[in-house]
C-alpha cells in the first residue's frame, strides 16, 4: 500500500521551487495531495499530484479563515502524515486535530528589518513548533537561532537543480546575471561596483549585466543605470517565469548572489548561489554564514556589501579566470540537487515519523 502525504501550503503549486521539487520527488513513493491558494497565477499541474485550491478573494481575515477551514477539512479525513509549510496560526491544525501525525516545514524567519517586529514574528513561529510532532528547518543556524528542540527537529536543507547545462566560456568575456526580487537587496551597489570594475580595467569590452526580477526599486535602478552610462551594458527585464530563465543561464557566466549583510539574512540559504553554481557559472556571493558554506576558491568569491568589495570580487573573477572550469564547478554542489535533498532527508524524516 502506497505511502500518502497531504502539503499544505499557501503559495499557489508551482510557484515556490522547494514545495514544487518535493511533490516532483515524493510522487514515485507517496500519493501526494497540495492544498494551496489559487492566487490567480497560471495553475500548474503535475502527473501524480492531487491539487486543491483555495479562493484567495476577500480580505485578509476573511482568506485566512477559508483557508485553515478548508485544511481542516481535508487533514480530518487525510489517512497520512501532513506537511504544513508555516503560516501564521498554522498550529490551530493541530489543536483540533492532536491525533493527527503533522510535520510543520520553516522556510525563513523573519526578515522584517524592524527588530522588535522580527522578534515578535519569530516568537510566533517557535511557539508554533511546540504543537507540532516534528520540525524541519532550512540551516542550523535557524534552528539554534530558535533554539528548537534537536530531538523533535530536522535540517532539511535548501537545494536546486541545474537550469543550464552549457558548458561556460570565461575567456575575456563577462556576463552577469542577477536573478531575485529587488526590495530590499542594495542591488543598486553591484551597478556601482561593476562600473568602478569598467573604469579600472577599460581593455575589457565584451561585458554584460542582466538583472532579471521586480520590485518597487526597479525605476530607481534604471535611472541609476542611466545616470552612469551603462544602458548599452545592463539590462533590466523585469519579473520573468522561472521557466523562461534557461536562455539567460545559457549565456551568462558569472552569477550574482548579493544579500544584505544583515543579522536577519546572515543563515538563510540563497536559492541563486546553488542554482548559479549548478549551472556551471562563477558566484560572486555577499559573505554572509550560509555563503561560507557553498563558496570555494573553484565555485567563486565572497564579498562585502558595498560597490567597492563587488569592483574587486569582480577583478579577482576576472584574472583568475583561466583556472574556472564549468564541470568543476557544478560538481562543487552536486549533494545539493532537489532529487538528493528529498531522497537523502525528507523521505528518511517522512519515514521515521510514520514509524
Amino acid at each position: 500500500m502506497r505511502k500518502k502525504i497531504l502539503i499544505i501550503n499557501k503559495s499557489q503549486f508551482g510557484y515556490l521551487t522547494d514545495y514544487y521539487k518535493y511533490c516532483e520527488y515524493l510522487r514515485d513513493e507517496f500519493d501526494v495531495t497540495y492544498l494551496c491558494f489559487d492566487v490567480g497565477n497560471k495553475k500548474l499541474q503535475m502527473e501524480n499530484v492531487n491539487i486543491k485550491y483555495v479562493s484567495n478573494k476577500g480580505i485578509k481575515l476573511i482568506r485566512g479563515i477559508r483557508f485553515v477551514i478548508n485544511a481542516f477539512s481535508q487533514a480530518l479525513t487525510f489517512n497520512g502524515i501532513i506537511f504544513i509549510n508555516y503560516f501564521e496560526n498554522c498550529q490551530l491544525l493541530k489543536i483540533l486535530l492532536p491525533w493527527k501525525k503533522m510535520i510543520l516545514d520553516i522556510r525563513s524567519l523573519s526578515i522584517n528589518p524592524n527588530n522588535k517586529i522580527r522578534a515578535i514574528q519569530n516568537k510566533k513561529i517557535k511557539k508554533a513548533t511546540k504543537y507540532f510532532n516534528f520540525t524541519t528547518i532550512i540551516s542550523e543556524g535557524l534552528r539554534k537561532q530558535i533554539n528548537l528542540d534537536i530531538k523533535k527537529s530536522e535540517i532539511l536543507p535548501l537545494g536546486a537543480d541545474a537550469i543550464s547545462t552549457t558548458k561556460k566560456n570565461f575567456g575575456n568575456s563577462i556576463h552577469l546575471l542577477y536573478v531575485g526580487t529587488l526590495n530590499g537587496r542594495n542591488i543598486n551597489q553591484t551597478i556601482e561596483g561593476l562600473s568602478i570594475f569598467m573604469k579600472r580595467n577599460p581593455e575589457i569590452t565584451n561585458i554584460s549585466y542582466h538583472i532579471v526580477g521586480d520590485g518597487k526599486e526597479l525605476p530607481e535602478l534604471k535611472k541609476i543605470v542611466s545616470e552612469i552610462g551603462l544602458n548599452n551594458v545592463i539590462t533590466l527585464y523585469g519579473r520573468i517565469p522561472h521557466f523562461e530563465l534557461q536562455p539567460f543561464f545559457d549565456k551568462c557566466n558569472i552569477g550574482v548572489s548579493y544579500i544584505p549583510m544583515t543579522e536577519y539574512y546572515e543563515f538563510q540559504p540563497p536559492t541563486k548561489t546553488f542554482e548559479y553554481i549548478l549551472s556551471g557559472m562563477v558566484c560572486i556571493a555577499t559573505d554572509t554564514n550560509e555563503n561560507r558554506l557553498l563558496i570555494s576558491k573553484e565555485n567563486g568569491v565572497l564579498c562585502e556589501d558595498n560597490p567597492e568589495s563587488f569592483a574587486n570580487a569582480l577583478d579577482y573573477v576576472y584574472y583568475n579566470r583561466q583556472n574556472y572550469n564549468s564541470e568543476t564547478i557544478r560538481n562543487s554542489l552536486k549533494d545539493y540537487t532537489w532529487e538528493n535533498i528529498v531522497n537523502k532527508y525528507l523521505i528518511p524524516i517522512l519515514n521515521k515519523l510514520e514509524d
